[in-house]
């Protein structure tokens, strides 16, 4: 029999979560006291689903009534009111896409559109929170399509015509090459004409081939919608040629609104030629949901700048419960006006076709954006490559928001008002507060995410299993097994994630056998539920609160 007053496992490496395991094991089998102390006075850092608190949305910002329709739409949806107001910003910045571009002096131009990232857990109203602006968009592209109506039948029987007149000209040639005669020309008219594609405003997770033809018949620009952020993160390994992904130059050219031209698969010839797919300003805003997990994955394989063009909102969940009722006539948001001041941004014309307009910025709006810029860039001195990268692009990310405030608050205000041709201080300093309050604060949280070791993030998975099965006693690992998935999905990093449980005072280990045979023993953990469940701790964990006994181990 071993020396219970022997150390066990002395000095396993540091970091390695499988020896760590081991060691505690055999300290907890011999009573270790250090061990017992922890149970008592636990390490709560894994609790904490993030380090930096959640900044409130400055609401005000979006204009009184855009400010209201997003307070009350968010309520009616029980949801944060981020989420309402990121996805009202995404869908105004998709309306200007290729509309009207903001212009600074002539020389520095961004496209309007916004990619936004709403972070939240399950059941935190991210999809709630998106619906009601995702209403209004069905309303508008309901709109654009009764402006095509009949081009679908004009086109069939001219694509009828030209397929009859391609085939007279074959037996024309035939007959002219069988008599031994020049062959007629091929007709013009024979041309079978292009597919009309309908105007869309959202797509939906759609591929990046889908994308291509849906832009391209798009030119006021586009909005994909995504419920899940990480599928559509997933995506760019979808096809990889030597090891890179070729969705990732797509999407970088669709954030900044550049030329885009494609060739034809060979199936896809046109008559007799090779066409080409031209786009001449591909922009494509981005909205869509992700947890905090997905995310991380996403940020620490994300090298070349893609995620830092993200504005990520990560509200605190939801904390009430309320059902709308009828009566609540004066709470109840104004969607016929917000549906007509979207319709007026979607009614905007250009100068010249498939160009935007330039919408200028103010001599005092550009001091102020000047001196954002400045000091963005003095920030991002000694700052981690992430977050330097993320304060080296909130200049550009300012602008596009100036322009999206600039026309969502003429949108909702009087009726008879020109529509905007510049940027001013007024509408530069709201976009400059709306990043220096909120977004810069929100990529701070979701940095602490992408420094997330993938041990503590296992760990923190487990938590999470254990408060939505209600384990408030204890579990073994059999049933955290079944239920495991990702990469707990593996033995030894779920067992490599409950070992730094134990070590943090959060579980502790309780092997048993059945009967008095030898050989494995059971993986069975104790919840220290004072700690994983503060607010309601069970009446069998009320007494224990500073340490398991010896026979409880």
């Amino acid at each position: 029999m071993s020396d219970p007053n022997a150390p066990a496992n002395e000095n396993p490496e540091p970091g390695d979560a499988h020896a760590q395991q081991e060691a505690l094991k055999a300290a907890f089998q011999a009573d270790a006291k250090p061990t017992k102390s922890r149970w008592a006075d636990p390490d709560t850092s894994l609790l904490r689903t993030s380090f930096v608190d959640a900044p409130r949305f400055p609401v005000e910002v979006l204009g009184p009534f855009w400010q209201t329709w997003v307070e009350q739409s968010a309520r009616a949806a029980n949801a944060p009111v981020d989420y309402t107001a990121g996805t009202l910003l995404a869908t105004v910045g998709a309306l200007l896409g290729n509309v009207r571009w903001p212009n600074v002096e002539g020389v520095w131009e961004h496209p309007s559109v916004l990619w936004i990232g709403l972070v939240g857990n399950p059941s935190t109203a991210k999809s709630p929170g998106m619906r009601p602006v995702r209403r209004l968009i069905n309303q508008i592209e309901a709109k654009r399509a009764a402006t095509i109506d009949g081009e679908g039948a004009a086109h069939r029987l001219k694509a009828v015509v030209a397929d009859l007149k391609d085939k007279a000209w074959r037996r024309a040639v035939e007959e002219a090459l069988a008599q031994d005669k020049p062959p007629p020309e091929w007709p013009e008219d024979a041309e079978i004409p292009a597919t009309p594609v309908m105007p869309v405003l959202h797509v939906v997770d759609a591929t990046t081939e889908g994308l291509i033809t849906t832009a391209a018949g798009s030119p006021r620009g586009l909005l994909q919608f995504s419920d899940e952020l990480a599928g559509w993160f997933g995506g760019f390994d979808r096809y990889r040629a030597k090891g890179v992904s070729a969705d990732r130059p797509f999407w970088l050219k669709a954030y900044d609104g550049d030329p885009y031209t494609v060739i034809r698969k060979g199936g896809d010839l046109k008559n007799g030629v090779r066409a080409p797919v031209e786009i001449s300003h591909l922009s494509i805003g981005v909205i869509g949901s992700v947890q905090p997990e997905p995310l991380r994955d996403f940020l620490t394989k994300s090298d070349d700048g893609l995620a830092h063009r993200f504005l990520w909102m990560w509200p605190e969940g939801p904390t009430s419960f309320r059902i709308p009722r009828k009566s609540d006539t004066h709470a109840r948001a104004d969607d016929d006006r917000a549906r007509a001041a979207l319709i007026a941004i979607d009614d905007l014309s250009t100068r010249v076709k498939n160009r935007p307009d330039e919408v200028a910025v103010s001599e005092e709006a550009t001091d102020l954006l000047q001196a954002f810029g400045q000091r963005m860039m003095d920030d991002a001195r000694g700052k981690s490559a992430w977050y330097a990268s993320t304060l080296n692009k909130a200049p550009g990310q300012a602008l596009r928001l100036s322009a999206v405030l600039t026309f969502l608050q003429w949108s909702g205000g009087a009726e008879d008002a020109e529509s905007p041709t510049t940027i001013d201080a007024d509408r530069m300093a709201e976009a400059i507060h709306l990043m220096d309050a909120y977004f810069l604060e929100q990529a701070k949280r979701v940095r602490q995410t992408a420094t997330v070791g993938d041990g503590e993030a296992d760990a923190r998975a487990v938590l999470a299993i254990l408060r939505e099965r209600d384990w408030r006693d204890c579990f073994t690992g059999r049933q955290l097994q079944r239920v495991a998935s990702g990469r707990l999905a593996n033995t030894r990093l779920r067992k490599d994630a409950c070992a730094l449980l134990v070590e943090a005072g959060l579980l502790w280990w309780k092997p048993e056998r059945e009967g008095t045979t030898k050989g494995r023993e059971r993986e069975e953990y104790r919840v220290n539920a004072r700690v994983i469940f503060p607010q309601e701790p069970s009446t069998a964990d009320a007494a224990p609160q500073a340490e398991p006994t010896d026979e409880a181990a």
